[in-house]
């Protein structure tokens, strides 16, 4: 009887937590988004070839990873003010309007950059057939960072019910767009589904904002100086971290094709396709545990929250990681014999992605407690690591470079979780 009762006091408890409710809708909107984006990955995979999907993967990659960076770190920061100051109708709408105008300023800067030095770009990859493509999707960038600003909005009010069912729309679209076009026009198609998709998304962000935005109070000033310079000071190293994306990407991505070929970079896309089916419930759940730390609380309670974060990290990458381990040979007869050594690639980069989930619970933490100068300090150490290890390896054994530049992401990924949970435990405790 006591056991019966303890259980129901659990699942009542577990049932009224707003951090539970909102991280179970997070995570249902995405399981759609992301499970459609994956199966359209792995055809699209199957119908290019390894060669070709390699190049879709250089084209795909480097234009979502300078809209990454072309937020400005708008998306985190925009979670933090929203969460803490939403009751402030004047300050929320100022924010959201200071966000719009720099994310549309930075995107569109680097969408023009890109433009403009597309052929020099894609001769240095080696690609030089496919300025157009690169150039006919820079627009993508805008309203990659639109949406990336956008969903950090949302977060801020914990709207993640409405979130769920715009993610789940666009990741059905997301998957009858990106095989219609691949079907007709190849890599191109594959490409400018991507562009299509995103405008949808933000446009239905958009209508959302709108909508919870409808009942303040107008304000005077459409747009205050002062909060934007506030916002883009809290902004900058968050944007500085966050490029650390862009640079080490180009980075790893120039180890593998200058000093190998064009096949492991295909081999690299298809296993990060699959790490990102690991990462994709801790990336949903990057906002909900943003916007429940930015809460001002006593430090037990504040460190109480993260280790059950923590937790939920571990279970849900641990899972999902066990499951593709034993799908493998399953997984790899979906490619055909052209990925061959994607197995010991693949296998790499989950077990990496698990460490990568439990690091995110900290730079969540760090944004929500404003250390975000030392959140840049140490993803660069981390990155750079990354980098000189694969160096040294490639170049060493001349051979296998997506497994071991996966494998140099591991060692680095690992040092770097103990040297945040050793930091956390004796350092900034501390301090605090």
């Amino acid at each position: 009887m006591a056991l019966h009762l303890s259980k129901n006091k659990a699942y009542v408890r577990l049932k009224s937590s707003r951090l539970f409710k909102d991280s179970f809708w997070a995570i249902c909107g995405n399981v759609i988004n992301k499970g459609a984006a994956l199966a359209a990955a792995v055809i699209i995979a199957r119908w290019l070839g390894k060669d070709m999907y390699g190049e879709y993967g250089v084209i795909r990659n480097a234009l979502l990873y300078i809209a990454v960076f072309s937020t400005f770190g708008l998306g985190f920061s925009a979670t933090r003010y929203i969460s803490k100051y939403y009751n402030n109708g004047s300050l929320t709408l100022q924010v959201i309007n200071a966000g719009y105008i720099i994310s549309l300023s930075f995107s569109g800067i680097m969408a023009i950059a890109l433009t403009i030095f597309a052929p020099q770009l894609c001769t240095y990859l080696e690609i030089p057939e496919e300025v157009k493509i690169m150039r006919l999707t820079a627009i993508t960038i805008v309203f990659n960072a639109l949406c990336t600003f956008q969903i950090g909005v949302i977060a801020g009010f914990k709207q993640f019910r409405e979130l769920a069912k715009i993610n789940g729309v666009v990741g059905i679209l997301t998957l009858l767009f990106t095989l219609f076009l691949t079907y007709y026009y190849g890599l191109q198609g594959a490409i400018f589904s991507l562009l299509i998709t995103n405008v949808l998304n933000s446009l239905l962000n958009w209508r959302l904002i709108r909508q919870q935005t409808q009942n303040y109070e107008p304000i005077e000033h459409w747009f205050d100086l002062t909060v934007a310079k506030s916002l883009a000071k809290f902004s900058f190293p968050i944007a500085l971290q966050e490029s650390l994306y862009t640079v080490s990407y180009w980075a790893g991505m120039l180890i593998l094709i200058k000093m190998s070929d064009y096949g492991e970079v295909g081999l690299n896309s298809a296993a990060t396709q699959w790490a990102a089916a690991i990462l994709f419930i801790p990336s949903v759940l990057q906002n909900v545990m943003l916007s429940h730390l930015s809460v001002t609380e006593q430090m037990s309670e504040h460190s109480s929250k993260l280790k059950r974060m923590l937790l939920i990290n571990f279970i849900c990458t641990t899972l999902p990681f066990i499951a593709i381990l034993i799908a493998t040979p399953l997984i790899l007869s979906f490619y055909g014999e052209n990925f061959k050594g994607l197995g010991l690639v693949l296998n790499v980069a989950i077990a990496a992605t698990v460490i990568r989930c439990l690091i995110q619970v900290f730079v969540q933490e760090y944004i929500a407690t404003g250390r975000t100068w030392q959140l840049f300090a140490i993803r660069l150490s981390r990155d750079v690591f990354t980098l000189i290890l694969a160096w040294l390896f490639i170049s060493t054994l001349k051979e296998k470079a997506a497994f071991y530049y996966n494998l140099s992401y591991l060692i680095a990924s690992l040092l770097c979780l103990l040297f945040l949970i050793i930091y956390q435990k004796y350092g900034y405790n501390k301090i605090h």
